[in-house]
């Protein structure tokens, strides 16, 4: 057994298919799956269900899989560590809330400037796959929230508080200016669905002013949300920072919302990993970097 072996049975878990797999690897497919057989030689039990095309592991096949991606973090982590002091190379693959991403703006500029070599892989995940991805090893690292249920038992540090607004195009509705959370039922709602964790935020607030309100629209996508709150077609509850960051960059309006901030307090966002993966010098690099960034903004 190798890493390589390794780590086709990882790209074949996210591509589902032995021929994207194999690309992925800069390798052909019969090159792939003959070492993958090797694989299941050595270990002496079948690992993935066969047809006319890939069909999934086996319960067996999953166990390994999980090993696989540890085994691969460590590796990974041990190559940085033996790397000359600076600046860090290698790839790092981070996880992000959606309503997170636009703070890596801030975020990116000075480890791109420390760290050149350093390629940064980002995916945009809910809360429940930023979890399960630090879990199976897919993840080095998420910007989260902190608090969230999901979170508990991961390592952490804060980066910001996120506090909700009201966001409304000011061409389509009045909005006050000290806006109470008993006023959303005068506005038709545009709102992030029930499985986003931003969702279980605003349900929780609601409950504790004894109000239950029925959106219009629903949506897992910002960008879409966005272009609906744009076109009037109502008003959503989403954190102010990151409204102001992506809709309001100049603090003047010019792409036509207004966020206006509801009572409450913030929900702290922070850096997450696994308390089990002891940090390499890239992780500990990029932890204490964003902690600085974040702590001088």
């Amino acid at each position: 057994m190798d890493h390589r072996q390794l780590a086709f049975l990882c790209a074949l878990a996210r591509e589902r298919h032995f021929g994207r797999a194999a690309k992925t690897c800069h390798v052909t497919q019969p090159t792939l799956s003959a070492r993958l057989r090797q694989l299941e030689e050595e270990l002496a039990t079948p690992l993935i269900r066969r047809g006319h095309r890939f069909e999934g592991f086996t319960a067996e096949g999953e166990r390994v899989l999980g090993h696989a991606r540890r085994i691969l973090g460590e590796f990974e982590a041990l190559r940085g560590d033996l790397a000359s002091p600076a600046p860090l190379v290698g790839r790092l693959t981070l996880g992000v809330i959606p309503t997170a991403l636009n703070a890596l703006t801030e975020l990116l500029p000075p480890l791109r400037a420390a760290h050149p070599g350093l390629v940064l892989r980002v995916r945009e995940l809910a809360t429940p796959m930023l979890a399960q991805g630090l879990e199976d090893g897919d993840l080095d690292l998420a910007i989260g929230y902190l608090d969230a249920p999901a979170m508990a038992g991961f390592a952490h540090r804060p980066l910001f508080d996120e506090y909700p607004a009201l966001v409304a195009s000011p061409a389509h509705f009045a909005v006050p200016e000290a806006p109470q959370w008993a006023q959303l039922a005068e506005y038709p709602l545009c709102l992030l669905t029930p499985d986003m964790h931003q969702r279980h935020l605003l349900e929780r607030r609601l409950a504790g002013q004894g109000l239950t309100l029925t959106p219009a629209l629903e949506t897992d996508a910002t960008a879409a949300l966005g272009e609906w709150l744009l076109a009037g077609l109502g008003v959503s509850v989403l954190p102010e920072q990151f409204v102001r960051r992506r809709w309001l960059p100049d603090g003047e309006g010019a792409p036509g919302l207004v966020a206006r901030r509801l009572p409450g307090e913030g929900d702290r966002v922070g850096m997450l990993w696994p308390q089990r993966t002891p940090r390499g010098r890239r992780l500990q690099a990029v932890l204490d970097l964003w902690q600085a960034v974040s702590g001088a903004t």
